[in-house]
C-alpha cells in the first residue's frame, strides 16, 4: 500500500455526537436551578403581620405565585425526564415558613372575601324585605345575623328618610338628616364656631363649609381614612356600607318606641395598586402627607376662627350704624 492510499488519523476518529435528552436534561437542570434561586429570594423577604401592610402582604402573595408558576412547570417537566432537583438543606426551613405563611394569608383574604359577599347579600335581603321607598312596615323582635355581625334587633318601623332628635324632650330641637347625608358627632371647626349641626352629603363637605366655599376638616380627613383602607377587602366583588339612624320617644305608658331607616350603598371593589417603591421611602412619603393634612387643618381652623371674628364685627358695625 502506497503512502497516498494509507487513511489519515483524522478519518479513524469520529466526532462523538451529543444526546439530545442528555441536552435537554442539562439546560432543564439549569432552569430549575435557576428558578428555585429566584423563589428562596423571595421567600427571604416575606413583610411582617403586622397593621397596615396589607398591600406589601398582597403585593408578596402575587409575586409568591407569580414565582411559584414558574418553577412547578419545570419540576413537573423534570420528573417526566428523571431529572432530580436538588435542594440545598439550609434552604428547605425558609421554603417551608413561606408556604405556611402563603397559605394562611391566602385563607384569610378568603375569609374576609366571603364576609364581604354574604353582607352584600344580606343587605340586598334587607332592602327587598323593605318593599321599596316610602314603605313603613314593622319588623318583630329578633335577632338578625349578617356574617360575622350579630344584632338585635327590636319592634321598629322602616321610613325612606331619618329623623334624629337631640333628646328625649319634646321641646328639644329635631335636626332632619336628607337621604344620603350624615351627622358628624364630632364638630368640625366652622360648626363648633357657629354652634350647627354638621350635616354633610356622604363623601362632600359639610353644609356650612359649602356655604362659606371652604374646605371642610372632616372631609379632608374622610379621605384619608379612605386612602388608608385595606386592600385585602378592595378584592372582594362588591362592598356594602350601611347607616342607621334612630329617633327614640318616650310615652307615658313606658313603651319606647324606635325608628330605624336604614341605607345600603353597594360598589364594586377595584383591584389594589401594587406600588414598587422602596418601604422606606413609602413610609416617608405617607409621613409627609399626614404632617401636610394636619398644617392644612390647622391653617383651616384659623382662618374660620378668623372669618367669625370677621363676622361679629361686621355685625357690631351694622348696630351702630356704621357701614
Amino acid at each position: 500500500m502506497s503512502a497516498n492510499c494509507a487513511p489519515r488519523l483524522s478519518q479513524l476518529v469520529c466526532a462523538a455526537t451529543p444526546d439530545p435528552v442528555e441536552v435537554e436534561k442539562a439546560n432543564l437542570q439549569q432552569q430549575i436551578a435557576a428558578a428555585s434561586a429566584i423563589l428562596v429570594a423571595e421567600a427571604r423577604c416575606f413583610p411582617e403581620d403586622h397593621e397596615g401592610m396589607e398591600e406589601e402582604k398582597t403585593m408578596w402573595l402575587r409575586c409568591w405565585e407569580e414565582k411559584t408558576a414558574m418553577l412547578m412547570p419545570l419540576v413537573e417537566h423534570g420528573k417526566e425526564l428523571g431529572v432530580t432537583v436538588r435542594v440545598d438543606a439550609a434552604e428547605v426551613p425558609i421554603l417551608a415558613e413561606a408556604d405556611d405563611v402563603y397559605e394562611r394569608w391566602m385563607a384569610e383574604e378568603a375569609e374576609v372575601c366571603a364576609r364581604a359577599e354574604q353582607d352584600v347579600q344580606m343587605g340586598d335581603e334587607n332592602a327587598q324585605e323593605t318593599g321599596g321607598p316610602g314603605a313603613s312596615i314593622a319588623v318583630p323582635a329578633a335577632t338578625e345575623k349578617m356574617s360575622h355581625v350579630e344584632v338585635v334587633s327590636c319592634p321598629v318601623r322602616k321610613q325612606s328618610w331619618q329623623t334624629i332628635t337631640e333628646s328625649k324632650d319634646e321641646d328639644e330641637p329635631k335636626i332632619v338628616i336628607p337621604p344620603g347625608s350624615i351627622l358628624h358627632k364630632v364638630l368640625c371647626a366652622w360648626c363648633t364656631v357657629k354652634k350647627t349641626a354638621c350635616i354633610r352629603p356622604v363623601g362632600w363637605t359639610c353644609d356650612g363649609c359649602a356655604r362659606m366655599k371652604q374646605g371642610c376638616e372632616k372631609s379632608m380627613k374622610a379621605t384619608g381614612k379612605k386612602a388608608q383602607a385595606g386592600t385585602l377587602v378592595a378584592r372582594a366583588s362588591k362592598t356594602v356600607k350601611a347607616s342607621s339612624s334612630k329617633r327614640v320617644v318616650d310615652d307615658n305608658d313606658d313603651d319606647d318606641e324606635v325608628e330605624v331607616v336604614e341605607s345600603h350603598m353597594h360598589a364594586k371593589g377595584k383591584a389594589p395598586v401594587h406600588s414598587r417603591l422602596d418601604a422606606k421611602v413609602t413610609a416617608d412619603l405617607s409621613q409627609s402627607l399626614r404632617l401636610l393634612h394636619a398644617e392644612a387643618a390647622e391653617l383651616q381652623a384659623t382662618y374660620l376662627r378668623l372669618q367669625v371674628r370677621v363676622d361679629q364685627l361686621a355685625e357690631a358695625l351694622e348696630k351702630i350704624g356704621v357701614e
